[in-house]
């Protein structure tokens, strides 16, 4: 008898166990930069602008790199050569542009 309920106790115990750990961890909130520079490149088929840009307070220094731009109305606003004012949304490891005023030529 004692046999039998360590084994009814472990199985419940495993089935109480598994579901926590099928949990994604929570990610953490989104986090905002504002975001200034120039447009070197547009790359229509991932929806990416190589963007030239000065130093993104709080996050990074002033660098050349893609970013990604997932809202089509905001990838629609830029053209190469464009000057621009946006967002640098940050989470995790994940990071994009959005919130983006009307590119311009200098």
């Amino acid at each position: 008898m004692t046999r039998h309920f360590l084994s009814v106790a472990l199985v419940i115990g495993l089935m109480l166990a598994l579901p926590a750990c099928s949990r994604k961890v929570a990610s953490t909130a989104v986090k905002r930069y504002p975001i200034e520079g120039e447009i070197l490149k547009m790359n229509p088929g991932d929806q990416t602008a190589t963007i030239k840009h000065g130093a993104i307070q709080g996050w990074m220094g002033a660098m050349t790199m893609e970013y990604q731009i997932p809202s089509k109305a905001d990838y629609a606003k830029l053209h190469q050569g464009d000057h621009f004012k946006g967002t640098v949304f940050v989470q995790d490891q994940e990071f994009w542009v959005g919130d983006i005023q009307d590119g311009k030529q200098p």
